[in-house]
């Protein structure tokens, strides 16, 4: 505040009594939401270890309505989801000072917002009611209230809360109760390496491979590597077994028992699991299993299997296929697989229309504008029509630079521009073309 209006202030409080200005200090919280807050901040900063208090609870105070609304609809507007992250910083910073009946009252208001559950501030509110215990009462009376509802998250965390609290004996019989999920057998695997107990860890290690539900990787990984150095073969052909049985991870555990064999000199059995890895693995870059494969084997091998290998590319992965056709020279093969599907949805064909215009420049040129025009017509806005010039451009480059042909360029542009002459802002794009 500059020195002419604070002087103005001097005056006018001057010769106030103490209850005029508690008045006017009333008027302003009134009319003044934010006053309140303010005032308060200026108590903490004097020292007032009870304004502290106080202002946490404004913070939460605040917040909480936001958040209670969010619970009603559902949800609510960035700038208000933002603002009440804030609040919960500024009590998290605060913490470290506040009471425990304080901490109590806060945490009571987030968990009644948290047991909701429609907010979209449920990490949040956990994570703070997380910070907001430091002794083991306060823990204990946290993990009674989440057990209060029937969530299954809400378990996982009091699980949580037990293993902080070094309550094993709890953590053990809440875990016990459910293993569910294979998540949930590889949490009791950790545990139980975490106290060097091999053999319990390696038990529900196998007992999750075979019951639990959901993603097993964590435990096919664990399962391999403990196995894989005690080079016990058989134990690894069995995880296979079960993997295939299952359905699960079995381009995983071929890849890794290709590797395993491969450096112990077994070509034979790695072949087997380099063609059940390429069989089994997903992937965009199916092509480069297909490589792998090619280069790994006898030339003798790969004769064999080359073109079922091909057949099964072209399946599962067309643009894998097709950057193996490139190599191979089919070119035609692929300008015939883009050119059946000109459409703006496949737009990763871009890349092999570009490999293909110095063989095929009139194709290509027919490729593009077939392109174009698609965002043209399928869209009919500035937007499409921004997004159709990339494939004039394209075209136009063939015309002049390959073809060396300007005057046709000239002529096809002009057909366009008639074509569209009614459309203002796509000839307005389209001066990016002359």
């Amino acid at each position: 505040m500059d020195a002419k209006k604070m002087q103005t202030i001097n005056k006018i409080i001057r010769d106030k009594s103490e209850a005029q200005l508690k008045g006017l200090i009333a008027e302003l919280c009134d009319k003044f939401p934010d006053a309140y807050e303010h005032i308060l901040i200026w108590g903490k900063n004097s020292g007032g270890s009870d304004i502290t208090e106080k202002l946490a609870l404004e913070f939460w105070k605040k917040a909480e309505k936001t958040i209670d609304e969010f619970n009603e609809y559902g949800g609510g507007s960035d700038y208000e989801e933002e603002e009440s992250c804030e609040y919960i910083e500024k009590i998290v910073e605060l913490i470290p000072v506040l009471p425990w009946k304080t901490r109590q009252k806060i945490m009571d208001g987030m968990l009644v917002q948290y047991h909701y559950g429609n907010s979209g501030f449920d990490d949040l509110l956990t994570d703070t009611c997380f910070k907001m215990c430091k002794e083991r009462d306060e823990w204990l009376y946290l993990a009674e209230n989440l057990l209060s509802r029937g969530r299954d998250w809400n378990k996982t965390l009091v699980m949580r809360i037990y293993k902080t609290i070094g309550d094993d004996e709890a953590y053990l019989a809440l875990r016990m109760e459910n293993l569910r999920y294979g998540s949930d057998y590889y949490e009791l695997v950790q545990y139980y390496l975490e106290k060097d107990d091999i053999a319990k860890a390696l038990s529900y290690a196998h007992l999750g491979l075979e019951k639990g539900d959901g993603r097993i990787d964590h435990l096919v990984s664990y399962l391999f590597e403990y196995y894989e150095n005690l080079k016990n073969t058989a134990e690894l052909e069995k995880l296979m077994q079960i993997c295939e049985s299952r359905k699960m991870e079995q381009a995983f555990v071929s890849g890794r028992l290709y590797e395993y064999y491969k450096n112990n000199n077994d070509y034979e059995n790695a072949k087997k699991y380099l063609l059940k890895e390429f069989e089994h693995i997903r992937s965009n870059a199916l092509d480069e299993q297909y490589k792998k494969v090619k280069a790994f084997l006898t030339e003798a091998d790969w004769q064999i299997v080359e073109n079922k290998l091909f057949v099964n590319l072209k399946s599962r992965d067309i643009c894998g296929y097709m950057r193996v056709c490139l190599e191979k020279g089919l070119k035609q093969e692929v300008y015939d697989i883009i050119n059946a599907k000109v459409s703006p949805m496949y737009n990763d064909y871009d890349f092999f229309a570009d490999k293909l215009k110095n063989d095929f420049p009139e194709k290509i040129i027919e490729y593009y504008l077939k392109l174009a025009l698609c965002h043209v017509e399928n869209g009919a806005n500035r937007k499409s029509y921004i997004a159709s010039m990339k494939y004039f451009k394209k075209a136009k480059d063939i015309y002049i630079k390959i073809l060396k042909d300007k005057s046709r360029w000239e002529r096809k542009l002009a057909e366009i521009k008639e074509l569209y002459k009614k459309r203002r802002a796509f000839l307005e794009e389209a001066r990016v073309l002359d």
